[in-house]
């Protein structure tokens, strides 16, 4: 091939690139900032000289620009939009974006009102249209499925006012009547731009487009956005776990999981090599809120710890509150992991299948009704188990074998009740099951063979239905009725036989040490949530619900010289639960809550609010007051976070390793044992650094109440005919420490830095004589 043609190939590709590059991450014409400065000098003049010095180009047909209009002013770092609506304000003119040019036009909304006056309002005696201002809502989604973009940004075009939408994409904006250029926002998607005439209250449904670059552009080229944009600063001391960042990390057997990308947060440990659960700034694994679709999940692992529940394939959008959170979470002392599934694509059929070291998964999804009625279901599920069960066969010479798989199955189906309110069904079922079955001969003596078994098998199962609706222009709700169940079943056994002879035919005698445990909780659960905004600088969440709590535990230990009728050599899983006495412990739950954010300034933000929960078990009740206090003072340059609550937790725990894995017993706060509590304290500096990115130093404290554990000497027998409450250990704890952060992005790669330094420790003046003495997820 000639050179000259190798050549002009290659600046066509790099042409191609570049175009699809621009359009991808193109710039919107009227934000850039210039400096400029005239004196007596023709409007005209003026916007040649301001599309030359922006390389913008602005566009108008000489004839609507005021020939007679002379113009003096300077500006420093403005905006090319402010510039020009300035110039353009007093001669019924607008702009509109059209591509990269900026075309200004005539208004013929202000040229209607300066010729009619006030007319229209005068012949109205209707209250809105007499109010200077209106309210523009409405849902923001996704223009290929439809769905709705959570936490979307909607703003004017000059950032001096903005919102976002809630879970479920719902905004509303109130501004000053008139015409209106509203941007819409969301990670990973092109801006959208709209021009209302906004003279009433108006519904308008924003969509917008995901970036349609060329995948091998999006691998090799697209930003990644950095786990906190630092663009929209939270709040809270909160991570925002993308999936684009759940997608981006290297996981583990090729399977993105969002608790992986959980654990890597900066005050965030696990157990050894990243099993035993989630501890957050040096609290239990059971403090932590982790919601499916705003449903609490007991146990949100697979496999010992190394997956999650939750299939990537189906996730809309994670956060982890790390620190004090808003009072519309309660119910835990420590953390909030709230996850958000996908609804189902309601303009075309689409899915994928996935395959990793481990485990396959599937999903599919598409319109029922188009633009009326939507599904979704994913399956995913561990193809390993037969491999493992004849590698593990192979080594124990046919002696005994391991097995272990997990599955979940996730179902949605959407409903539109016409244009304000919307109706969703979903479902998921998941389990895990454990067999280790091995027995080894004794090499001196035939007669005599050592057993070791241990059978665990977990579950959950969540079912709900949700409705919301928007009740005004101002106002939304979000009700939700929901059913789960969580189950575990354990049986560990020990033994050493004795036989007749060296075939093993029959068996002498035999001594054995086995236990059986079994819990499950079944929760039956209504909730209502509303969502006020009065204006831009202020939103209002209200709400409450009501979640019955019922508990099945029960614990039963024995060997040879316990009496089991009928005797069984060996003793099974089915004998010893015949002879488990379990007890059932029943509670109700209530909360209700009020939180309040507002913008008190450009850089100063508050939310403020209170969440009183009451629970009613046996002969008590308990009502726990929660204040909550979050600030933030700052912009995406330079940020200060402050925050202050209380939490109460009506769920207890006792966790033990005796069978061979972690077993969490889950109990309800009863009559003897009191509800835990905590009060957290965080405080942080966030910067944006040009050289290191986003730099964070976040210093915190945490002072835990009623805390529960099993005592020193093993099990307690949770039984019916028990005194088993009397046995439980309650103490007291802290933790406080610092976390430090960058987060440095660049057009290829994300790169993140974390450490924390903190101390956690606990009090009980049944252990350790009564001395602290250092939590068992203590780290550096």
């Amino acid at each position: 091939m000639p050179k000259s043609l190798k050549s002009l190939i290659l600046i066509t590709i790099l042409s191609v690139v570049t175009s699809t590059l621009s359009t991808g991450q193109r710039t919107i014409p009227d934000e850039k900032l210039i400096d400029y400065s005239t004196e007596d000098n023709t409007l005209r003049e003026v916007l040649f000289e301001l599309s030359e010095l922006a390389n913008v180009t602005i566009a108008f047909e000489d004839q609507i620009i005021p020939v007679d209009s002379i113009v003096t002013f300077s500006v420093r770092k403005e905006l090319l939009g402010k510039v020009i609506d300035y110039l353009i304000e007093d001669h019924n003119l607008k702009y509109k974006i059209v591509g990269n040019q900026i075309v200004i036009l005539q208004d013929e909304y202000k040229k209607s009102i300066t010729n009619n006056g006030s007319k229209e309002e005068n012949n109205n005696s209707n209250k809105n249209n007499n109010s200077p201002t209106a309210t523009i809502s409405g849902i923001v989604r996704d223009v290929d499925t439809g769905e709705p973009l959570v936490n979307s940004n909607v703003f004017l075009y000059d950032s001096s006012q903005g919102v976002s939408s809630n879970e479920y994409g719902f905004y509303s904006f109130t501004l000053k009547k008139g015409l209106q250029r509203v941007y819409a926002s969301y990670i990973g998607y092109e801006m959208g731009i709209y021009e209302i005439p906004l003279k009433r209250d108006t519904t308008i449904n924003m969509e917008l487009k995901a970036y349609t670059s060329l995948s091998e552009i999006l691998i090799t080229e697209k930003s990644l956005s950095p786990i906190k944009p630092v663009d929209q600063p939270e709040i809270a001391s909160i991570d925002i776990l993308t999936i684009e960042n759940i997608l981006s990390k290297i996981s583990l057997g090729g399977i993105p999981d969002v608790m992986r990308l959980a654990y890597a947060s900066t005050g965030v440990t696990t157990g050894a090599d990243g099993f035993g659960g989630m501890s957050v700034r040096g609290g239990e694994t059971n403090q932590n809120l982790v919601l499916f679709d705003g449903i609490p999940v007991y146990n949100a692992q697979h496999g010992f710890g190394l997956f999650s529940i939750f299939n990537s394939s189906v996730i809309k959008s994670a956060k982890l509150y790390k620190g004090a959170f808003p009072s519309r979470y309660s119910g835990r002392l420590s953390s909030v992991l709230d996850i958000r599934t996908r609804e189902g694509s309601f303009r075309k059929f689409k899915g994928n299948v996935s395959l990793g070291l481990f485990t396959g998964s599937a999903s599919l999804e598409g319109p029922i009704i188009k633009e009326k009625a939507s599904f979704l279901v994913s399956v995913r599920r561990t193809f390993v188990d037969p491999w493992i069960r004849n590698v593990t066969r192979t080594i124990n010479d046919n002696n005994g074998s391991t097995s272990l798989h997990f599955f979940d199955f996730n179902g949605k189906l959407n409903f539109s009740l016409g244009d304000f309110s919307k109706l969703y069904i979903s479902h998921y079922t998941g389990n895990d099951s454990f067999d280790n079955d091995l027995t080894s001969t004794n090499n001196i003596d035939p007669l005599f063979a050592n057993t070791s078994q241990l059978f665990w098998d977990s579950g959950n199962t969540l079912t709900s239905l949700r409705w919301n609706a928007r009740l005004s222009q101002k106002l939304f709700l979000n009700a939700t009725a929901y059913r789960s169940r969580y189950s575990f079943v354990s049986f560990d056994q020990d033994r050493i036989e004795e036989f007749e002879s060296v075939n093993q035919n029959s068996f002498v005698d035999a001594e054995y040490n086995a236990a059986f445990y079994r819990t499950e909780i079944s929760d039956v659960a209504a909730r209502l949530e509303f969502d006020f905004v009065p204006n831009p600088t202020h939103q209002i969440k209200f709400g409450g619900g009501f979640i019955n709590h019922n508990f099945s535990p029960g614990f039963i230990s024995v060997n040879q010289l316990d009496s089991i009728s009928p005797i069984e050599i060996p003793v099974t899983n089915n004998s010893l639960q015949d002879e488990l006495i379990e007890t059932d412990l029943n509670s109700d739950e209530y909360d209700i809550f009020v939180e309040d954010e507002m913008q008190l300034s450009k850089n100063v933000r508050l939310n403020i609010g209170y969440n009183h929960s009451v629970i009613v078990t046996g002969e008590r009740s308990y009502h726990i007051p929660q204040p909550r206090l979050l600030m933030s003072v700052g912009d995406e340059v330079s940020l200060f976070k402050l925050s202050l609550g209380r939490n109460a937790q009506f769920l207890h725990t006792l966790t033990n390793t005796g069978l061979g894995v972690p077993v969490d017993v889950w109990l309800p706060s009863t009559d003897l044992i009191e509800p835990e509590t905590s009060w957290i304290f965080t405080a942080g500096q966030f910067k944006k650094s040009k050289l290191l990115g986003y730099i964070g130093v976040e210093l915190f404290y945490k002072r835990l109440q009623n805390l529960t554990r099993f005592s020193e000497t093993g099990f307690i027998n949770i039984s019916a005919d028990s005194n088993w409450e009397n046995l439980v250990p309650i103490g007291r704890g802290e933790s406080y420490g610092a976390e430090f952060s960058i987060n440095k992005e660049t057009p290829k790669t994300n790169f993140e830095f974390g450490y924390t330094l903190s101390w956690s420790n606990r009090q009980y003046d049944q252990i350790n004589q009564g001395e602290k003495f250092a939590f068992r997820y203590d780290r550096r």
